[in-house]
């Protein structure tokens, strides 16, 4: 297994999750201050950044999978 491979996707995991989370608060923001459109907006940029983790997320579980058949 490609530690250095396995590691980078976590940092890179471990960032969306902080842009995620992020994103959140300025949507909870917005939809208090009744702002729709931006609103819209950054629940589109929400699920475009969710799709990118859930990519990382599948090629780590490949990763793991390929190791478990070695075993």
């Amino acid at each position: 297994m490609d530690h250095r491979q396995l590691e980078q996707l976590g940092e890179e995991l471990r960032g969306i999750g902080h842009k995620r989370r992020q994103l959140v608060e300025q949507i909870y923001q917005e939809v208090s201050d009744g702002d729709q459109q931006t609103s819209k907006e950054l629940y589109q940029q929400l699920s475009s950044i969710s799709d990118k983790a859930i990519e990382i997320m599948e090629k780590q579980k490949e990763m793991f999978d390929e190791e478990v058949k070695k075993m």
